[in-house]
C-alpha cells in the first residue's frame, strides 16, 4: 500500500514539473540580440541573451551559443567604456577589390599590396603583403596546420630573400586567423588583423612590438574602440611623416564594400569619459556614427585634410629636397633635417654631416696615396708609408665618431 501511494506521489510531482515547463514562456523581444550589438546597445543585448538563456535552461535545451555571443557582449560593453579619443578626417566607402588602390600611404611609410599582385598569383584568401621602405623585408599571412593563418616574414639578402619565418610570439589559440600586417617606421612595432576568440567579433586590430633581446613579438594587444568593433576591422596603418592613419572596417556596408577611414594619430592614448559625453554620444563615437561629431579643433583637421590631399596628389614627394640618406632602421630612412621630429637630433645631424664629410675627404686621399705606393720605388713607399698610417688611423677614428654619433641620433629621435 505504501508503495503505490509513493509512485502517485512521483507520477504527480512529474506531471506537475512537466506541467510547469509547458507553462514556461519564450521571451520575446522587438530586435535580437546581434541587431543590439550593431547599434553599440550592450546592455540592452546582455539583457536579451541574459532571458534567452534562462529559457533555454528552464527548457533542458543547449546554450553554448548564447554564452559565447553573451560573452562577448560583455567585451563589448567592456571595451565601449573606454574608447579612445580619435579624430577622423576622412571616410570614403569603395568596393572592397578596390581597397588597395584607393589608399593613400606615403612612400616614406612602406608599401601595403595584395598577396596575388605582389606574387603574382592567385589568391582566395583575400591577404595583403607589407613591404618596408627600404623593400628588403616583407610580412604576410600563409596557411597554418591547424586551419589558420599566421603572420610570415622574409628579409632580402643580394638577389634572393631569405626562407619565410613565422612571427614568433603572437598566436594565442590554435586555428586563429591573422592577416593584415603593417610595421610602423620604428621597425619593431607592429599592427594586424585576426580573428580570435578574445575578439570583439569579425577581425579585430591588434597591436604588438618586436623584443630584440628573446627574438619574439610581445604578447599582442587589441586596440579597441573605435577602431574594433562587433563587425570586421582591419588593415591599420600609420603614416609617421605625413601624420595620417587609416583603417578599414565592414560595419554597417553591404557584403562587396568597405569603409575606408583616415584619422589623426595620436602619440598619447586619451580615452572619452562617459560622465562628460553620456552614454548615447560615447555610442555614436565609438561606432564613428559621424566623423564632425570627432571634431575638437578644427584648425588641426584643416591641416591635416591638406596633408591628406598632398599625399593623395603626390605633391609633397615632388617637392621634397633630398639632402642625405641617414637609415634610421630597417625600415626607415631620413633624407632632409625637417624629417626628424626631435629637435636636438635635427642639431645633432647637422655634426654627423660634417663628420661623414671629413671621412669622405679622408677616404679620398688615402685612396689616392695607395695607388701611388703601388708603382712607387722603394725609397718612395717609405716616405708615404708614414702617411698612409695616418690616414688609416684618422679614417678609423672618423668612422667610429660618426657611428657613434649616429646612434646618438638615433637614440634622441626614438626618444618621446
Amino acid at each position: 500500500m505504501i508503495k503505490k501511494f509513493l509512485v502517485l506521489i512521483l507520477t504527480l510531482a512529474s506531471l506537475t514539473a512537466s506541467a510547469q515547463r509547458k507553462r514556461v514562456k519564450e521571451p520575446v523581444f522587438d530586435i535580437t540580440p546581434e541587431q543590439a550589438m550593431a547599434s553599440y546597445d550592450f546592455e540592452k543585448a546582455e539583457e536579451i541573451l541574459e532571458a534567452q538563456i534562462a529559457y533555454l535552461e528552464s527548457t533542458k535545451q543547449d546554450t553554448e551559443e548564447k554564452e559565447v555571443l553573451l560573452e562577448t557582449v560583455r567585451k563589448n560593453m567592456l571595451k565601449l567604456r573606454s574608447t579612445a579619443n580619435i579624430t577622423f578626417i576622412d571616410s570614403l566607402v569603395i568596393p572592397k577589390d578596390k581597397l588597395i588602390a584607393s589608399l593613400s600611404l606615403g612612400s616614406e611609410s612602406g608599401a601595403i599590396e595584395t598577396f596575388a599582385n605582389h606574387f603574382n598569383q592567385p589568391d582566395t584568401l583575400f591577404r595583403t603583403v607589407f613591404v618596408n621602405q627600404l623593400k628588403n623585408r616583407r610580412i604576410y599571412a600563409m596557411p597554418d596546420q591547424n586551419g589558420g593563418l599566421c603572420l610570415y616574414g622574409q628579409e632580402l639578402i643580394g638577389n634572393e630573400w631569405t626562407k619565410e619565418q613565422v612571427l614568433e610570439g603572437l598566436q594565442t589559440e590554435e586555428g586563429e586567423v591573422m592577416n593584415f600586417p603593417f610595421v610602423l617606421d620604428d621597425g619593431v612595432t607592429l599592427y594586424y588583423a585576426a580573428q580570435s576568440e578574445d575578439g570583439l567579433g569579425g577581425y579585430d586590430i591588434y597591436m604588438s612590438r618586436y623584443d630584440s633581446d628573446d627574438h619574439t613579438f610581445l604578447s599582442p594587444e587589441n586596440i579597441g574602440m573605435p577602431f574594433n568593433s562587433p563587425a570586421n576591422d582591419y588593415l591599420f596603418c600609420i603614416d609617421e611623416y605625413n601624420n595620417l592613419g587609416w583603417f578599414v572596417t565592414d560595419r554597417n556596408q553591404p557584403a562587396d564594400s568597405v569603409c575606408l577611414y583616415t584619422f589623426i594619430p595620436s602619440g598619447t592614448r586619451r580615452v572619452y569619459s562617459e560622465e562628460v559625453v553620456g552614454q548615447e554620444a560615447l555610442r555614436r563615437l565609438a561606432s564613428i556614427q559621424s566623423i564632425k561629431e570627432t571634431w575638437e579643433n578644427k584648425d588641426e583637421v584643416t591641416k591635416a585634410l591638406a596633408r591628406l590631399q598632398e599625399v593623395r596628389s603626390g605633391e609633397k614627394k615632388e617637392n621634397k629636397v633630398h639632402e642625405f640618406d641617414f637609415v634610421m632602421n630597417d625600415s626607415r630612412i631620413y633624407t632632409a633635417a625637417s624629417d626628424f621630429k626631435n629637435a636636438q637630433a635635427r642639431q645633432q645631424i647637422s655634426f654627423w654631416l660634417e663628420t661623414k664629410k671629413d671621412l669622405g675627404s679622408t677616404e679620398n686621399q688615402l685612396t689616392a696615396l695607395r695607388k701611388r705606393y703601388a708603382t712607387a720605388a722603394n725609397d718612395q713607399k717609405q716616405q708615404l708609408a708614414p702617411q698612409i698610417r695616418i690616414l688609416e688611423a684618422k679614417y678609423e677614428q672618423l668612422t667610429q665618431e660618426l657611428n657613434k654619433q649616429a646612434k646618438q641620433i638615433r637614440r634622441l629621435e626614438s626618444t618621446p
